[in-house]
């Protein structure tokens, strides 16, 4: 009891001084989820030993359940937050982001993973797909927000934000064939993965997702017509569907991370309340209510000891994922969208490509499938490094890029002059 009630005051006050101090801090070189993991240090067992979830229950259990729930809200303010007529424009930039680059990202990652810690090829391809997925909760504290507005267009943060909520979901597929290799023989790993994970897992999600969306949509509308509600909360009102998608998708089995992402986006180009779903306020209030305590517990949880274990190879695994895992695919790939991206664009791009709440979920995932810690250890390192440095570059190289963003391209030329 004492546990609980140390963690909602802890949490509460986290989120409210965030909240209350929001504007000074998308200025400064510390994001938001970046304060909330070192106050998470502090107390945690490494700190002042406040708390300790080993003394709630199973670590992990608890890391996987608490990240799963944080992405569904965290990923419903996302989809609300995607312009349709931006999705539209850059629909070319986002599908090669999803695929190509997501590929690139997964393979860099697992050479890196599978050189630096001598794992062996299915272990580091697990370790590689854990860590490809780009955070949306994390990329939502650079691309949103009033100093986000004044300083990035329109078309580079709705390019991040919707791949960061996309991929999320797709990585399933990523990481689920390696687990799958590691604890079956081949034949009935592969069976598995197409039927399970990538038809009903990856498939059925998207296809539930957007009905129930769609569903959510109409009945909302019907409902006002009809004069059934009073009055309506669009936050309060997809906050529940989020969560029913979730519960759905965990009872018929599918991913319930895509399922949510793509319920909130049909939700989003089939609602009729499309100024009230553009309103910042909406996303502010779940990522502070949400996510950052999210982001202390993972701070609590950091297995500090199991780093200084792994040494130098753990540093340089950081150091070069954090390079090489995402800006050479991106810049790579930079020429096949110039018509919608300019290259400080790209540049840009290449670099916010966050690590966050989805890697905590699937190396929770990980762990207790395989019953082996070295997943979590090695990717909560690699998370913290990312919200570290990415949080701390935010500010600048947003400052950076506003003093010499480049002519807006051709297929994007109208959304710029919209956006501002």
């Amino acid at each position: 009891m004492t546990q609980l009630s140390i963690a909602l005051a802890l949490m509460g006050g986290v989120a409210v001084c965030i909240a209350l101090l929001s504007a000074q801090i998308k200025r400064s070189p510390v994001s938001e989820p970046a304060l909330a993991v070192l106050v998470g240090v502090a107390v945690g067992p490494y700190g002042l030993s406040w708390l300790d979830l080993a003394r709630w229950g199973d670590t992990f259990s608890i890391l996987e359940q608490a990240a799963r729930l944080t992405l569904a809200i965290g990923l419903m303010g996302v989809a609300l937050r995607l312009q349709p007529a931006a999705l539209k424009a850059m629909l070319k930039p986002i599908m090669l982001l999803l695929t190509f680059v997501m590929l690139g990202m997964w393979l860099v990652s697992s050479l890196l993973a599978g050189w630096l810690l001598g794992l062996s090829l299915w272990a580091a391809l697990l370790l590689g797909a854990v860590v490809t997925p780009t955070d949306p909760v994390v990329a939502s504290s650079i691309v949103t927000g009033k100093f986000a507005k004044e300083h990035l267009p329109l078309r580079l943060r709705d390019t991040l934000s919707a791949e960061s909520g996309a991929n999320d979901g797709l990585a399933y597929a990523f990481v689920m064939l390696p687990i799958l290799m590691l604890s079956h023989t081949p034949d009935q790993a592969w069976s598995r993965w197409l039927i399970e994970s990538v038809l009903i897992g990856i498939g059925g999600a998207a296809l539930m997702g957007a009905v129930v969306g769609f569903a959510a949509a109409k009945l909302l509308v019907l409902s006002e017509r009809k004069k059934l509600v009073a009055s309506s909360s669009l936050l309060g009102y997809t906050v529940a569907f989020s969560l029913l998608t979730l519960g759905l998708a965990k009872l018929l089995q599918t991913d319930g991370v895509l399922a949510v992402f793509a319920a909130g986006l049909a939700f989003n180009l089939f609602s009729e309340r499309h100024e009230e779903q553009e309103e910042e306020n909406i996303q502010e209030a779940v990522a502070k209510l949400f996510t950052l305590p999210m982001f202390v517990i993972f701070g609590i949880a950091l297995p500090l000891h199991e780093w200084a274990t792994l040494g130098w190879p753990l540093v340089a695994l950081a150091v070069l994922i954090l390079l090489l895992r995402r800006p050479p695919v991106v810049m790579l790939l930079s020429a096949t969208w110039r018509n919608s991206l300019n290259s400080r664009d790209s540049l840009y791009l290449g670099w916010f490509g966050p690590l966050g709440i989805a890697a905590i979920y699937y190396s929770a995932l990980a762990h207790s499938q395989l019953d082996d810690p070295l997943y979590w250890h090695a990717a909560s390192a690699l998370i913290f490094a990312s919200i570290m440095i990415h949080g701390v570059s935010a500010a600048p190289l947003s400052r950076l890029y506003a003093s010499h963003h480049g002519a807006a391209p051709p297929g994007s030329a109208r959304l710029h002059d919209e956006a501002d």
